[in-house]
């Protein structure tokens, strides 16, 4: 049989012990046929074959990214952009602000995303606040969510008026905030339950909405060269878009689910108990199809650097707070026991646990959980999602527990990387530690938890391989990787994470014909220049789905 597409007279970069380099692939039935020279891949083809001439681009394992948030990603790319950079100052945002409201009626809600909480601006020496959303949009409610996604988000008076916040209003017991001025006026950053009022306020979507969204985020994957993403904190709902998306043909890339374990202990009798109903019904970890498949069950221990609220062994250093607050050392979202409860349902129940960790003190826990529920010579791949603080004694553990990391290395290199001043020198070396992760044996993937920073896997790389954050410093430069096992990043070892690594993750004979192609080598060019590489084609079993000069073409 002919192959239905051949890439020819280019580099090929496998990511195979195997063969590590080749020049030439071809696929047929969704599936790699030949990985070879391009003579050998010729033999191939056919007048019905689709040849493309690499001319000494080249082509990688389609890139894998093992945490990112769909629905959330295509969102945010109709909100207001309050990212900085290109933000430089509180006018920058105003004017971005003003500008959405000339074009919105008023009354109806302005979003903003992308505002970096763990940065003060170096003009004003201080946040956003609601009087400067005022001069902004005096006649929308505006909300502006933080970069972290766990600090809360600042709204202006309108939106403070719609949930009934006022001078009045008592303040919330910690780790819930209202920030107040001089005066006892709330100022607009408003965080945790105290927030619920202004969540409830601001219109649901609808799920053709939702939909348009998770379409719109995946035609950005395609161009940023992912072909598969898993999906963490996949909601029932979601999934029914994905599941309708797959059965209707419109699903470009392949999709893993982490499913939201609960909706809270903190609900009480109104949280919902997802990890049993799954248990009950005997969904495991892997069921589906190699296009939309489970991952496991994802929790929430604590919160995140942006906004110190990460759960720290020792106090966060830099601007000094009170010992009683949730910013001096951190937040645990989920008691430590009930979380180990969980993790003991879910491995009776063959279902994969990825928890948000991100403090070495939540770390603790997530261990102590796992050791006391798993067996470590079996196969259960159960995971630390982001894994911001790994001390050596964390290391050791991990490779014991055969636990799995996704690590957010991204965000070293994005704008939240600016945060890394509140943990200083020395935490700096273990964190994000992908050097260390990788010397002890830990599967390691990478990600940028899109969109809290950037889901271009380029980015990753770059900042794996330099440790050079957005403001050009080089921190922990002891963690750095070679590009080589930077790739493994995306590739054979992500793959390893989603329990797929029999079928994706190199190119090898046999393999789904996924692929990325580069403008060049990323190993023959400099480290600091990866993010200058172009995507040229993403390939999703066999087929081109993104081709830089048509677009999308699926």
């Amino acid at each position: 049989m002919d192959a239905e597409i051949a890439l020819i007279d280019g580099t090929v970069l496998t990511l195979s012990s195997d063969r590590p380099d080749a020049e030439a692939l071809s696929a047929r039935a969704g599936r790699i046929a030949t990985v070879g020279s391009t003579d050998e891949v010729l033999d191939d083809v056919g007048p019905e074959t689709t040849v493309v001439d690499l001319d000494g681009r080249a082509a990688l394992p389609g890139f894998i990214d093992t945490h990112l948030h769909v629905p959330m990603g295509g969102a945010r790319m109709g909100h207001v952009d309050c990212r900085s950079p290109p933000n430089e100052s509180i006018a920058d945002v105003q004017d971005r602000i003003r500008e959405r409201a000339a074009e919105t009626p008023d009354g109806e809600w302005i979003v903003c995303s992308g505002y970096n909480l763990g940065l003060v601006w170096e003009a004003e020496g201080r946040h956003i606040d609601r009087w400067d959303l005022d001069e902004a949009a005096p006649d929308n409610p505006v909300q502006v969510n933080s970069v972290g996604g766990h600090t809360g988000s600042i709204y202006n008076s309108a939106a403070l008026d719609r949930a009934g916040i006022d001078r009045d209003t008592p303040d919330p017991e910690p780790p819930a905030t209202i920030e107040r001025d001089a005066d006892g006026r709330p100022s607009g950053l408003v965080s945790e339950e105290a927030e619920l009022p202004l969540h409830e306020s601001i219109p649901d979507e609808t799920r053709e909405d939702r939909r348009a969204n998770v379409e719109r985020a995946i035609d950005r994957l395609l161009e940023w060269g992912v072909t598969t993403a898993h999906d963490a904190k996949t909601t029932p709902e979601d999934l029914r878009i994905y599941q309708d998306l797959d059965r209707e043909g419109d699903l470009p890339l392949r999709l893993g689910t982490m499913i939201q374990g609960d909706a809270g202990e903190d609900l009480g009798a109104e949280g919902v108990d997802l990890l049993g109903r799954l248990a009950d019904a005997g969904v495991r970890t892997g069921f589906g199809s190699d296009r939309l498949f489970v991952v496991g069950v994802k929790y929430f221990v604590d919160g995140a650097f942006t906004g110190r609220t990460a759960a720290m062994r020792d106090p966060y250093e830099g601007e000094p707070v009170a010992e009683d607050s949730p910013q001096y050392d951190g937040v645990l979202h989920v008691d430590p026991e009930y979380f180990a409860e969980r993790v003991e349902r879910a491995a009776e129940a063959g279902l994969r646990v990825c928890v948000h960790g991100q403090g070495d003190l939540a770390i603790d826990h997530i261990l102590d959980a796992y050791e006391a529920a798993l067996d470590p010579d079996e196969d259960h791949r159960f995971r630390i999602e982001h894994a911001g603080l790994t001390r050596p004694e964390h290391l050791e553990r991990m490779a014991d527990l055969g636990v799995c990391v996704s690590s957010s290395i991204s965000f070293l290199g994005a704008d939240v990387s600016r945060n890394w001043v509140y943990w200083g020198d020395e935490r700096i070396d273990w964190t994000y530690a992908v050097a260390s992760l990788q010397d002890h044996g830990i599967p390691t993937a990478g990600n940028g938890d899109w969109p809290v920073a950037t889901g271009d896997p380029r980015v990753a790389l770059r900042t794996a391989v330099t440790r050079e954050t957005v403001t050009g410093e080089v921190v922990g430069p002891d963690q750095r990787v070679s590009v080589e096992d930077a790739l493994r990043l995306y590739g054979p070892d992500a793959a390893y994470l989603g329990g797929n690594e029999d079928e994706k993750g190199s190119l090898e004979p046999g393999k789904l014909a996924d692929v990325t192609v580069l403008s060049d080598d990323p190993r023959a060019i400099s480290p600091a220049d990866l993010t200058d590489l172009d995507v040229e084609y993403t390939i999703v079993d066999g087929e081109v789905v993104y081709d830089a000069e048509r677009g999308h073409t699926y």
